[in-house]
């Protein structure tokens, strides 16, 4: 339909599109930099946090969340570490320097699988954590409204607050209960 669109348009009015085309093409690609530079600014914080050891401090803080997430025994330090790292730069609205700290993450827990290329419980977690992104703060989202001339960018906060909590926890309980099943499925089988 758009292309069709498009098409009638570039007989009607052919300079319009070629306009339209170009002005949006610019405007993404002044969009795409300003979010790399936030984006390159934050993976650099968050490398800085991991190299001084702050990175363990963000764990203990949120290891009392992680661990009622992911159980206490499931995932080794160093893959705690990263899931606090992730969820730490989710929780700021910065999904895109969360996304490298969840990959370290996972591929930190397959080292410590013991049929590594096998998904397991805290995996699934992590990718529904990661994915639900509880946020406090959405930097990401106050950035673009910014960029686009908002006078009240910092009016999606509570809205993000509140549709971030409300997904990772149907999210969290659906792996749950997902695993809870599995669990008695493998343990009849079993018997």
């Amino acid at each position: 339909m758009l292309s069709a669109s498009i098409i009638a348009l570039m007989f009607i009015d052919p300079s319009g599109v070629l306009l339209g085309m170009t002005s949006a093409s610019n405007k993404a690609v002044k969009l795409s930099f300003e979010l790399c530079a936030i984006y390159a600014i934050w993976i650099g914080v968050f490398s800085i946090l991991e190299q001084t050891g702050v990175s363990k401090w963000f764990s203990k803080v949120l290891s009392p969340l992680v661990n009622l997430i992911f159980g206490k025994k499931n995932i080794s330090e160093k893959s705690r570490a990263y899931i606090s790292m992730s969820m730490s730069a989710n929780m700021l609205g910065m999904g895109g320097a969360a996304t490298p700290l969840g990959i370290k993450a996972m591929e930190s827990m397959n080292e410590d699988n013991d049929s590594p290329g096998t998904v397991t419980y805290p995996m699934t977690m992590l990718i529904i954590v990661s994915c639900t992104v509880l946020q406090f703060l959405p930097t990401s989202i106050m950035g673009l409204m910014t960029s686009a001339g908002s006078k009240n960018p910092a009016s999606v906060i509570f809205p993000s607050i509140l549709t971030s909590i409300l997904s990772t926890t149907v999210g969290v309980i659906l792996v749950k209960l997902t695993h809870h099943f599995s669990s008695k499925r493998k343990n009849r089988r079993k018997k």
